[in-house]
């Protein structure tokens, strides 16, 4: 299948959820668990629930790759830096998705704290934009999202997140659309650690323009700082996999899903701690 045709029959089959609508979920380790991760621990929780990078003990800078449907048109990039600051962690992240003709793009900052030994909270204000070639324009708004991770019991941790809370409307422009606006996103899951080394987690995601989207997601680490992951998500249906690999300061992730329809996205993901 030609390059533009399957761009256009990949639209039309996630019509009308085909774009980023502003939310970019980042990190392979999540990505290998189908995303189920509203409830972990995690520095790519900047990107998933920023409550879950509220643990970060040092300077941590990361970068991601994915390449939806093995296309590069379709292909999404974020760098990230969390810093511990006075009274909980700073974040910083930039994502990038699309080719020429059609660009989407989120700049973020956040901020996560404890409060006391089982809560954790966080906030995020980014910067949102889409850019269409052929003369069409581009447009910007700003949103929000807050989330938090309690935890009930030990081992077990329940999650809450909440993405553009009041559907920001895009910047207006003579050539674009401006009814449309950026989606609000619900987030809420578990995750369990029923041992040192086996997670389990349980989500569900509503966008207020679709159905609900169960997610289910497993992490067992078998040793040596190696951690294998597998996950599964409904509406779309998704199968997911993957690996992570833990070498001093060095953390490498590798992932991907399978959608029946449209076929195999890889994901790839560094992080880096500063000690």
């Amino acid at each position: 299948m030609k390059v533009l045709p399957k761009l256009a029959f990949i639209f039309l089959y996630l019509l009308p959820s085909a774009t980023m609508a502003g939310n970019f979920p980042a990190g392979a380790r999540s990505a290998g668990m189908a995303n189920a991760s509203v409830a972990i621990y995690d520095f790519w929780g900047i990107s998933h629930n920023q409550a879950g990078m509220a643990h970060i003990q040092y300077t941590t800078a990361a970068v991601y790759t994915e390449n939806r449907f093995l296309l590069p048109e379709m292909s999404l990039t974020a760098l990230a830096v969390i810093m511990p600051a006075s009274y909980g962690n700073l974040g910083f992240s930039v994502k990038h998705f699309g080719f020429d003709l059609y660009r989407e793009g989120k700049a973020g900052i956040a901020y996560s704290r404890t409060f006391g030994k089982r809560l954790s909270a966080g906030m995020q204000i980014s910067y949102l934009f889409l850019a269409i070639g052929e003369g069409y324009g581009r447009t910007g708004t700003v949103a929000g999202e807050i989330g938090m991770i309690y935890e009930v019991r030990e081992g077990i941790f329940a999650g809450a997140h909440l993405f553009n809370p009041n559907s920001s409307l895009r910047t207006k422009h003579e050539y674009l659309d401006m009814d449309e606006r950026y989606p609000a996103i619900f987030r809420l899951g578990l995750s369990v650690a029923f041992a040192d080394n086996l997670t389990m987690s349980v989500e569900a995601e509503k966008d207020i323009r679709h159905p609900m989207q169960p997610k289910f997601g497993l992490e067992y680490g078998p040793g040596n700082n190696i951690y294998l992951r597998a996950g599964i998500s409904i509406i779309p249906m998704e199968n997911t996999f993957g690996f992570g690999i833990t070498i001093g300061q060095w953390q490498l992730d590798i992932a991907s899903s399978y959608d029946f329809v449209l076929g195999y996205s890889p994901q790839a993901g560094l992080i880096y701690t500063f000690k």
